[in-house]
């Protein structure tokens, strides 16, 4: 697994210091003060805020980790709007019918998909794209009971799911 070198800043002193972490830990953000076990040099203080250069691009196996603990975070919210994005689709799809996944995980991975057909449906979107859109709403069709099963914000039911068949 690729390690990625990212800086770290300590709550107490603002000490800074550059980290070597793995893609695992800095995608998976859960508790890095108890997964790095890192004391600050200047005055040993264990809490700290990690600064990122870019976000670590996702794969089945990160997504199939988080989707299993609920404890673990791709980021600190919204993790629905972070997923609604055409890279992630395949993998969403691959977790969502091979994985035994925690229910309020799924509920994320249906609201990213939702999200997606709200945002290609939406006349204001001027990059909307249809061929998108209808893919995303065919996959859907596709999971419809374990679709409806799931909790999705209200506004965004009202323009996906009368699109579905």
């Amino acid at each position: 697994m690729k390690e990625k070198i990212v800086i770290i800043t300590c709550l107490k002193c603002k000490n800074e210091q550059e980290v070597s972490i793995s893609q695992k830990t800095e995608s998976l953000a859960a508790n890095h003060d108890k997964i790095l076990k890192i004391k600050c040099p200047k005055c040993s203080n264990i809490k700290f805020a990690i600064s990122y250069k870019k976000v670590v691009p996702l794969d089945f196996e990160l997504l199939k980790e988080w989707s299993l603990h609920q404890n673990l975070f791709l980021m600190p919210q919204d993790e629905e709007l972070f997923l609604a994005d055409e890279p992630y689709l395949d993998i969403i799809l691959q977790t969502l019918d091979t994985v035994k996944i925690l229910d309020i995980k799924k509920n994320v991975l249906f609201e990213a998909l939702c999200i997606i057909v709200y945002d290609n449906t939406i006349e204001s979107n001027l990059k909307k794209s249809k061929q998108l859109r209808d893919r995303v709403i065919n996959e859907l069709n596709k999971r419809k009971q374990k679709l409806t099963e799931s909790s999705i914000s209200d506004y965004i039911k009202e323009i996906v799911y009368p699109q579905l068949t």
